[in-house]
C-alpha cells in the first residue's frame, strides 16, 4: 500500500452541526456497490452499511454526554446515491434501511443539488465485513446480536411477521440451483426423502426465480433449509433460531463460512461432501456434484430429526 488515510480525530477539530440549527441536518450515504445479484455479496455489504449506521448512533460528536453522530430521527433526512452503474438488482431497496429519502445515482442529481454539502456518510465496504474474515476455519460463536439484529432489520422493512403459521410438520426447503454446482439425480434423492419421511413437507425451490420478499417468506417458514454449497444458503439469516442447515459441499472445497454463518445464527449445521461427476472442468466452483443416495439421506436423517422436539414440532426420534 502506497499510501494510507489518517481517520484519527483531531480534537481541535469542531464536530457540531454547523448553519441553522433549526434546519434539520442532511445525510448523504455514497454507495459503490461490489455486485448487484449474489445474495451473499449483496448482503454482506448492505450489513456493512448497518453495522457502520450503528456505530454512527452509537458514538457521540463531542465527548461521552453529546448527541450521536446519527439518531433514528436523521432517518427522515438521509439520501442513499448510488456511485456505480449496475442494475438495480433484487436487494436494491434494503439500502433505504437507514435513509427514508429516494435512492438516486449520482448522474441524477442536478447540478445544483447540495447533497454532497452536509454530512457525507461512506460505509464500510462488504468485503471488509467481520461475517467474512476467517471463513476457512471453524468458528465457535453461537450467538451474534449483529446478525440477528440485522435479520429483524430486514424482516421488519418488508413487514414480515416474526411468527408465521404453517404446517404442523417439519418443513424442509431444498435450494434448486439451476446453472452450476447442481445436485446430480435430485429428483431422485428427493423422491426417495418424500418416501422415509410421510410427516416432513418438501420444498424444491429455486430460490432466484422469486422476488426477494417472497424468498425470505419461504425461508422463514422453513425448519431445514438444504443445498449444495452456494450464496442461496445465505436465506439461512432469515430462519427462526434453533433451525437447521445442511449444505453440500464440492469433493474439494472445505469452506467453513456457512459452518461459521449457521453457528451464530444459533442454528444447527450439518455438512456432507459429494464427489466429482464424470467428464467434469475441474473448477469446484462450476461442477455439478454428485452424492450417493444413502449418505444424502443420512445427512438430511440428521438436520429433520433435529427439529423433531423443536417448535410445534413433536414426534419421536424413531418415526
Amino acid at each position: 500500500m502506497d499510501k494510507a488515510i489518517d481517520l484519527r480525530v483531531n480534537k481541535d477539530v469542531d464536530l457540531s452541526p454547523q448553519g441553522d440549527n433549526n434546519k434539520p441536518e442532511k445525510f448523504t450515504v455514497l454507495i459503490k456497490r461490489e455486485g448487484e445479484l449474489n445474495p451473499w455479496h449483496c448482503l454482506l455489504e448492505i450489513l456493512s452499511l448497518s453495522l457502520s449506521m450503528d456505530v454512527l448512533q452509537m458514538s457521540p460528536r463531542d465527548g461521552e454526554q453529546g448527541p450521536a453522530f446519527f439518531t433514528p430521527l436523521d432517518a427522515e433526512n438521509t439520501q442513499v446515491v448510488i456511485l456505480d452503474e449496475r442494475k438495480d438488482g433484487p436487494y436494491f431497496d434494503l439500502w433505504q434501511l437507514f435513509a427514508k429519502k429516494p435512492i438516486v445515482r449520482i448522474n441524477e442529481l442536478p447540478a445544483d443539488d447540495d447533497a454532497l454539502a452536509g454530512n457525507v456518510i461512506i460505509p464500510l465496504p462488504g468485503a471488509s465485513n467481520p461475517l467474512w474474515q476467517g471463513d476457512w476455519d471453524p468458528n465457535p460463536c453461537a450467538h451474534s446480536d449483529l446478525l440477528r439484529t440485522f435479520s429483524w432489520r430486514v424482516l421488519h422493512h418488508y413487514d414480515i411477521p416474526d411468527t408465521l403459521d404453517g404446517e404442523d410438520k417439519v418443513v424442509v426447503t431444498f435450494i434448486d440451483r439451476r446453472e452450476q454446482r447442481r445436485l446430480v439425480d435430485m429428483d431422485r434423492h428427493l423422491a426417495a426423502l418424500r418416501n422415509r419421511y410421510k410427516h416432513a413437507v418438501i420444498n424444491v425451490v429455486d430460490l432466484a426465480a422469486l422476488p426477494f420478499p417472497e424468498q425470505i417468506r419461504l425461508v422463514r417458514n422453513s425448519d431445514v433449509l438444504a443445498g449444495v454449497h452456494g450464496a442461496g444458503l445465505t436465506h439461512g439469516l432469515w430462519m427462526k433460531e434453533h433451525s437447521a442447515m445442511v449444505e453440500i459441499l464440492p469433493e474439494v472445497l472445505n469452506h467453513k463460512g456457512f459452518r461459521n454463518f449457521a453457528g451464530a445464527l444459533g442454528h444447527d449445521y450439518f455438512s456432507t461432501h459429494g464427489t466429482k461427476p464424470p467428464a467434469v472442468s475441474g473448477s469446484w466452483q462450476h461442477d455439478d456434484v454428485a452424492i450417493e443416495e444413502e449418505r444424502f439421506l443420512e445427512v438430511m436423517d440428521l438436520a429433520i430429526k433435529s427439529m423433531y422436539n423443536k417448535g410445534r414440532n413433536n414426534y419421536d426420534v424413531d418415526k
